[in-house]
């Protein structure tokens, strides 16, 4: 008898986990049968006075192999060398591309590269700015690419969607704190360029370091932060979603205190922004009033698209020659 009902209340408890359980997740779910996005609530740390007030932390860079996907895109040999690094942010390995003169005999000046959007399926090293590097470091520059959590050789970005956006920004702020404490880098040269959604991580990292980094911007996504997760995610279902997605983030924060457009007074450093006309990405308006707001100099070429390709690869010769012209200032 004892067995029997003992069984009776194990079954039960069963039943009730398994129906509590199917409770909690039918409540992430819409009536269309699609996961609601949940948003964490431990973001403050990530608001633009909380990181001006983190300011960058500093660790070793360890250097290592070759890059062999690299490599093997070159079609000639530069007299410079090419490794992969890594550095910890956070206490978490991030992976990277560096171009150095390891004979060097003075200090050197050093550009931080920061690459745009990119899809973890078939990303290397140094993906998203390996060309642009290639033509900096030819002209004396020690380039030093970033991958950031999650790509390349990175320890796991975080599942949180908006924290792993946050923490692009942590990361390079780190980075330049460790490049500083290169002892053969010129800590009074440094520099940084970025593409597309890299951009918008470059600008919030002049706002919250307030530093004069010499910045060129290629096709920087520039669309007001949060609306520019909508406005970027697919039609349909996508954007439906993104839009849930940041409603959902501005019942628990106040979205003002995320958005860089709302930080620009904090920018001291000279910009330079390269735009084409033909891109499918980034739209001219957006830079506009940007430029204005910080002082940048807009540069805008017609028919460029969001790589700055056309006219048979004249116009990207030309964007970086406007790049080595705007770092030799520094």
């Amino acid at each position: 008898m004892k067995k029997w009902l003992g069984g009776i209340i194990i079954l039960a408890l069963m039943t009730a986990g398994l129906w509590f359980g199917w409770k909690w997740y039918e409540l992430r779910l819409d009536p269309k049968g699609k996961v609601i996005p949940t948003v964490s609530l431990n973001l403050e740390k990530y608001d633009f006075d909380n990181l001006r007030k983190r300011g960058g932390i500093g660790n070793e860079i360890n250097i290592s192999g070759n890059i062999k996907a690299v490599e093997d895109r070159r079609t000639v040999k530069y007299n410079f060398t090419t490794k992969e690094y890594r550095f910890k942010s956070d206490g978490k390995w991030v992976s990277g591309m560096m171009n150095y003169y390891p004979e060097r005999s003075s200090l050197s000046p050093v550009i931080i590269m920061i690459r745009g959007y990119a899809e973890t399926a078939g990303y290397y090293v140094g993906s998203g700015t390996w060309k642009v590097a290639d033509e900096l470091a030819k002209n004396g520059y020690t380039t030093i690419s970033i991958d950031f959590l999650g790509y390349g050789h990175s320890e796991a970005e975080s599942t949180d969607v908006l924290e792993a956006r946050f923490q692009k920004v942590t990361e390079v702020i780190d980075l330049i704190e460790s490049v500083e404490q290169l002892p053969w880098v010129d800590k009074n040269r440094i520099g940084i360029w970025a593409h597309s959604n890299g951009g918008q991580i470059a600008l919030s990292v002049l706002e919250v370091t307030g530093q004069k980094y010499p910045t060129v911007l290629w096709a920087p996504m520039t669309d007001p932060f949060p609306q520019s997760l909508i406005d970027t995610a697919d039609e349909g279902q996508a954007k439906d979603e993104a839009e849930a997605f940041v409603n959902l983030f501005l019942k628990h924060y106040d979205g003002r205190r995320y958005a860089f457009e709302n930080y620009y007074d904090w920018i001291k450093a000279p910009v330079l922004i390269q735009q084409g006309t033909n891109d499918a990405q980034v739209k001219l308006e957006w830079q506009t009033p940007v430029a204005k707001a910080i002082g940048a100099e807009l540069v805008v070429y017609d028919g460029a698209d969001h790589n700055m390709g056309g006219k048979k690869g004249e116009i990207w010769k030309e964007a970086v020659r406007k790049d080595v012209e705007f770092y030799g200032k520094m």
